[in-house]
C-alpha cells in the first residue's frame, strides 16, 4: 500500500488473536490490514502525531506497540522511563539509556535549546510585532477586560497609543509603531482582545505575545494569602549566593559523586534521611570527548553545539508532583525541594498551589511537534504583485534628462522644452519625502545628507547640467520610492484565522528552484498536562530568588544575553515565574525572543523590501546583507506582586535592570521559578537521591530520638566531628556549582553560536 509524502500512518499491533477475526477492536477506526505471528495488525490515517499514536496504544488494553511514520520517517516507540522506586531506575545516565537519549519531536514537547532543524517558528511581519506590543500594552489598563467592549473607550485608547506608545522605551522592548497598525490592524487587535477578555474571565489568564506560542499573563490567579504565605515562609531563609534563597545548583545530580537509590527504592518527604541504600552515580563522558570532530565523527558542525548543550557531569534535581484528586489540577508535592527542608510546611503548602496555579497556562503554551500554537495574522510572501518587486522600477523617464543610450548636453534642448523640464523636476524635488521606513533603497554614499532640502541645494549651475539634475532626481527617487507593509484582514478574515483557514497569502508565493514551505491552513490543537499525566505526575524544578538592593548596591543589572534555562538533559520546557514580593524599585520587565529560519525562497525577489517587511535592520546597498541574526524580539512584559508569567521554553528571554526608586531605602524583588521537566520523559529526581545537605543530616540525628541523644554532649560533639562533611559539605557543593556555572555558561555561548544570519541576497541567486 503506498501514501502520499505527506501522509501520517500510524500502526498498531493488537495482542494475539486467531487469524478468523475480521476486525480488531471497534474502538480501532480501521480495520485489520495483516497478522504477524497471529497479532492482528491495525492503522490509521488521523494520528496527529507520535504522541497521539501512542496514547491511542496506551487506552487500548489489546494494544502490544505501535509505530509512527511521518512522510517516510519512521519513529520507533519511546523508551520506557521509570523513577517510581519500584524497580531499577530507568531514567537517562541509568540503567544503560544514554544520557544524551532524546525521544523524537513528536513524541515530546518543543524546546529552543537546540531542536530538530524542521522545527523553527515564523518570522511575523513588522506590522505584527506592532500589533502584539499594542495588544500587551493594552493588557495592563486598569479594567480592560471590561472596558475593550466600549466605543469610546476604544477611541481613547487608540489616540492615546498613536502619541504616546511610539515613544516608549524601545530597550526594554516596549515601544509601538502605530503608523504600521493601521485601521485594518486595529480593528484585528479589538476583535481579538474582546476575545481574550472572554478568555480572561474563563481561565483567569491572558495570553500575550502569543505567535508560535506566547506568554500567560495571569494577575488573579495566585490568591494574597498565598503571597503572604510565600513571604512568611522565606522571610527567615539564608541566602546561597547573591541572589539565591533556593538554588537549584547546589547539591545537585553529581555523575560519580552523588548517592543515588538506582536499584529500587524511593526517599520519603516526612523524613528523606530515613532512605533505602544507594549506589553512586555512574561516570559518563561527554559526547565531544569520545566522537571524533566534523567530519570523521559528528554528521555536521553544529552537533557539536548540541552536545555543548548538555552535561555529562550535572544535573538539576527535581521534586516529584502528584496529582492530588481524579481531575482538576491540585497537586501535592511528594519528594523534597532541593535546598528547601520539608520542614518549611508553609513553602510547600505555597508552591505547591504556586504549581496547581501553572498548569492551566502551561497548557496554553506549550507546543508540540513541529507546529506552533497560533497561526500568522499577515501572511504574505512580498509588498506587491507587481511584474517588478520595487527595487527594480526605475525613477519617472521624464524627468532624467539623460537615457542610457545617448549623451544629452544642455544645447540638445530648445530652451521652451529646458524650461518645462525644469519645472517638473522642481515640481518633484519638492515632494514631500517618505518615512525611511517606507522606503524601497537606502541613500547613497554621494547623496546629499538626509535632512538637507534637495531644491535649496539646486544652483544656477547645477540647473544647466543634465548630470546634475539627473542625480538629484535619483536621490529624490531613493527619498520617495516607497513599499506599503501589509496589513491583516485581506487575504483571510478574523473569523477564518481564529479557523486555522489561513492557507492564503496576500502576495505570492513565486516560482522559486529551491525549496520552501507552501502555503497551508493551520491546525490548532490542545494539551492537557492533567489529563495525559495524571497518572505518573509532573517533576518540577524549584528556585527562589530574592534581589536586595541598598544604597551602596542600587542597581541590578539583568541578564546579558537572551537565553533559555537548563541542560538539554534536564529537560526543561516550560517556566512559570512568580513574584511574590516587590518594594523600592523602578519597573522590572522580561522580554522575549523567538529564532526562526526565514529565507527569500518563495517570497518576492527584493531583498530591500523582504528585509523590512519583516522588521530586520535594511540592507546597506544591493549585495549587501545586514548581518543580523536568525531571531525576533517580540516585546516584554512587566513583572509586578503577584503576577504570574508563564513561557515555553520555545521562547528566549531576557531580564531588564532595574534599580531603587528611592535611594535612600532598601529594596527588593523576590520570586518564585518553577522549571517543567518535560513529562514524556522521567529524569532522576530527589525521589531517587538521599539529600546530600550536610546540616540536614546533623540536625535530622540530634533532633531525633536514638542512642547518641542519651550521650552528653561533648561526645555527641565528637561524634560529629568525626563524620566530617558527610554526605557534602557547603564548600563542596559550592565548588561543583561554580564548575556547573562554567558549563551553563559556555551552553548559552553554544545557543547563540547556532543562529546564522540572514541571507537574503545570497539566496537571491538561487530561486
Amino acid at each position: 500500500m503506498l501514501f502520499p509524502q505527506s501522509t501520517v500512518l500510524g500502526l498498531l499491533a493488537l495482542a494475539a488473536t486467531t487469524t478468523a477475526s475480521t476486525a480488531c477492536l471497534e474502538s480501532i477506526s480501521h480495520d485489520t490490514i495483516a497478522f504477524f505471528s497471529g497479532a492482528a495488525l491495525t492503522f490509521g490515517s488521523n494520528y496527529t502525531d507520535a504522541t497521539d499514536c501512542g496514547l491511542k496504544c496506551s487506552t487500548l488494553p489489546a494494544c502490544q506497540t505501535w509505530l509512527f511514520t511521518n512522510g517516510g520517517h519512521e519513529m520507533k516507540p519511546p523508551l520506557h522511563f521509570d523513577n517510581t522506586g519500584s524497580g531499577p531506575l530507568r531514567v537517562p545516565g541509568f540503567d544503560g539509556i544514554p544520557l544524551e537519549y532524546e525521544l523524537d519531536l513528536g513524541q515530546r514537547f518543543t524546546h529552543a535549546a537546540c531542536e530538530h532543524y524542521n522545527r523553527k517558528p515564523i518570522r511575523l511581519a513588522a506590522p505584527e510585532i506592532q500589533m502584539l506590543r499594542l495588544m500587551e500594552r493594552i493588557t495592563e489598563i486598569r479594567n480592560w477586560e471590561q472596558d475593550v467592549f466600549d466605543d469610546a473607550t476604544l477611541a481613547e485608547w487608540r489616540a492615546q497609543a498613536s502619541s504616546c506608545y511610539a515613544s516608549l522605551d524601545s530597550e526594554t522592548d516596549q515601544d509601538v509603531d502605530m503608523d504600521l497598525v493601521t485601521t485594518r490592524a486595529w480593528l484585528w487587535c479589538v476583535a481579538e482582545l474582546q476575545d481574550k477578555a472572554k478568555a480572561l474571565r474563563d481561565t483567569g489568564h491572558v495570553v500575550v505575545l502569543d505567535a508560535d506560542s506566547g506568554v500567560c499573563k495571569a494577575d488573579q490567579a495566585v490568591p494574597e494569602a498565598v503571597r503572604h504565605q510565600l513571604q512568611d515562609a522565606f522571610r527567615h531563609l539564608p541566602k546561597s549566593g547573591p541572589h539565591d534563597l533556593v538554588d537549584p545548583s547546589l547539591y545537585m545530580l553529581i555523575y560519580g559523586r552523588t548517592t543515588v537509590c538506582s536499584q529500587g527504592g524511593r526517599v520519603p518527604l516526612a523524613y528523606p534521611l530515613s532512605t533505602p541504600p544507594g549506589q553512586t552515580a555512574p561516570v559518563h563522558h561527554h559526547p565531544l570527548t569520545v566522537i571524533a570532530p566534523f567530519p570523521r565523527g559528528l554528521g555536521h558542525p553544529s552537533e557539536a553545539l548540541k552536545y555543548r548543550q548538555g552535561s555529562s557531569c550535572f544535573q538539576w534535581l527535581p521534586c516529584e508532583v502528584e496529582f492530588a484528586e481524579s481531575s482538576g489540577t491540585a497537586v501535592r508535592i511528594t519528594s523534597y525541594i532541593n535546598n528547601l527542608h520539608p520542614s518549611n510546611v508553609q513553602a510547600y503548602a505555597a508552591i505547591e498551589k504556586l504549581i496547581s496555579g501553572a498548569i492551566g497556562p502551561w497548557n496554553d503554551v506549550l507546543v508540540r511537534g513541529l507546529r506552533g500554537r497560533m497561526p500568522r495574522r499577515i501572511y504574505t510572501y512580498g509588498v506587491t504583485n507587481d511584474e517588478k518587486p520595487p527595487m527594480n522600477q526605475w525613477p519617472p523617464e521624464d524627468l532624467i534628462p539623460m537615457r542610457w543610450d545617448e549623451e544629452l548636453i544642455r544645447r540638445s534642448w530648445s530652451p521652451a522644452e529646458w524650461e518645462n523640464h525644469r519645472v517638473k523636476v522642481k515640481d518633484y524635488l519638492q515632494l514631500p519625502d517618505v518615512d525611511p521606513k517606507y522606503r524601497v533603497f537606502p541613500p547613497e554614499p554621494d547623496d546629499p545628507p538626509q535632512t538637507e532640502d534637495l531644491l535649496g541645494l539646486m544652483t544656477p549651475e547645477m540647473w544647466a547640467s543634465p548630470k546634475s539634475i539627473e542625480k538629484m532626481v535619483r536621490a529624490k527617487w531613493r527619498r520617495v520610492h516607497r513599499f506599503s507593509y501589509p496589513e491583516p484582514g485581506v487575504s483571510y478574515t478574523y473569523e477564518n484565522w481564529k479557523m486555522g483557514k489561513t492557507a492564503k497569502p496576500i502576495f505570492g508565493p513565486w516560482e522559486c528552484q529551491s525549496e520552501y514551505e507552501p502555503p497551508r491552513d493551520h491546525e490548532y490543537y490542545s494539551v492537557s498536562l492533567e489529563d495525559q499525566f495524571r497518572q505518573q505526575g509532573l517533576q518540577v524544578i524549584v528556585r527562589v530568588v530574592s534581589i536586595d538592593l541598598t544604597a551602596d548596591a542600587p542597581h541590578y543589572p539583568g541578564d546579558q544575553e537572551f537565553h533559555v534555562d537548563g541542560m538539554l538533559n534536564e529537560h526543561i520546557v516550560a517556566t512559570a515565574h512568580f513574584c511574590y514580593s516587590s518594594e523600592n524599585i523602578t519597573e522590572s520587565r522580561i522580554s522575549y525572543q523567538q529564532d526562526d529560519d526565514l529565507d527569500i525562497f518563495g517570497h518576492q525577489e527584493d531583498p530591500f523590501c523582504i528585509y523590512k517587511l519583516y522588521g530586520l535592520p535594511p540592507s546597506p546597498e544591493i549585495g549587501e546583507e545586514p548581518g543580523v541574526p536568525k531571531l525576533q524580539t517580540l516585546g516584554s512584559v512587566a513583572v509586578t506582586p503577584g503576577r504570574f508569567l508563564i513561557w515555553s521554553n520555545t521562547l528566549r528571554y531576557k531580564k531588564h535592570p532595574f534599580s531603587l526608586l528611592d535611594p535612600s531605602r532598601p529594596g527588593h524583588q523576590q520570586c518564585v521559578v518553577l522549571w517543567l521537566v518535560d513529562p514524556h520523559y522521567r529524569i532522576c529526581s530527589t525521589r531517587n537521591v538521599p539529600p546530600q545537605q550536610h546540616d540536614w543530616w546533623r540536625n535530622a540525628v540530634l533532633a531525633h530520638s536514638t542512642r547518641l541523644s542519651t550521650l552528653p554532649r561533648e561526645l555527641v560533639d565528637m561524634i560529629m566531628k568525626e563524620t566530617g562533611s558527610w554526605p557534602m559539605h557547603f564548600s563542596e557543593a559550592l565548588q561543583y556549582k561554580r564548575r556547573s556555572d562554567d558549563e551553563r555558561e559556555d551552553a548559552l555561548r553554544a545557543q547563540i553560536e547556532r543562529f546564522e544570519d540572514y541571507w537574503f541576497w545570497y539566496h537571491l541567486e538561487y530561486c
